[in-house]
């Protein structure tokens, strides 16, 4: 487990990487399910999916850290993507011509036809938070299933407090979580 330590904590950005113990987790678990219930509700997937893993560690970063290889933000209705967050030049410079992408800002898109094809009046859209592929990891032999995700801005406070950082707005928060092959 040192060695995967050692690795995440040479990554650029990263300050300090620390194993969330069981009442970690049930806290932020607790602070996670209360997003329901929002004006636009928020299912953190990545979290709960973080969770089911053997072990979960939070990385606290700081300044660059590499963009995520796929979105962390899905905007849904009805079972469908409507739109989603990009990170790259590559991404913008693939949507940017493409009639059926609809930049809702420098960072996220819109499907036009599925916007389109469903009455958005019912108000049936929300917010999942997906697993994100984390892969530093996927060279290391003796685990699978390597994931990562980010918590809302209620677990970064409650993480940095548990973990002595404060309310430092310059030091963000993501989980890495995998399982130890059999």
């Amino acid at each position: 487990m040192e060695n995967i330590i050692e690795l995440l904590e040479s990554l650029e950005g990263v300050l300090k990487v620390c194993q969330l113990n069981p009442d970690n987790i049930l806290k932020l678990i607790d602070i996670e399910s209360q997003r329901g219930a929002e004006l636009v509700p928020v299912f953190n997937k990545g979290i709960q999916e973080c969770f089911k893993r053997d072990v979960t560690f939070v990385i606290f970063k700081k300044g660059f850290f590499r963009p995520p290889p796929t979105p962390t933000m899905l905007l849904m209705f009805d079972g469908e993507v409507l739109g989603h967050d990009i990170f790259t030049l590559e991404d913008e410079e693939k949507f940017k011509d493409d009639e059926d992408v609809r930049f809702l800002s420098d960072d996220f898109i819109i499907y036009e036809d599925v916007l389109h094809n469903h009455n958005l009046e019912k108000g049936n859209e929300y917010l999942v938070l997906p697993p994100v592929p984390f892969p530093e990891l996927d060279s290391i032999e003796d685990i699978s299933d390597v994931i990562s995700s980010s918590p809302s801005t209620r677990g970064d406070e409650y993480l940095k407090e548990e973990f002595g950082f404060n309310q430092d707005s310059s030091i963000a928060t993501i989980f890495v979580s995998f399982n130890f092959k059999d």
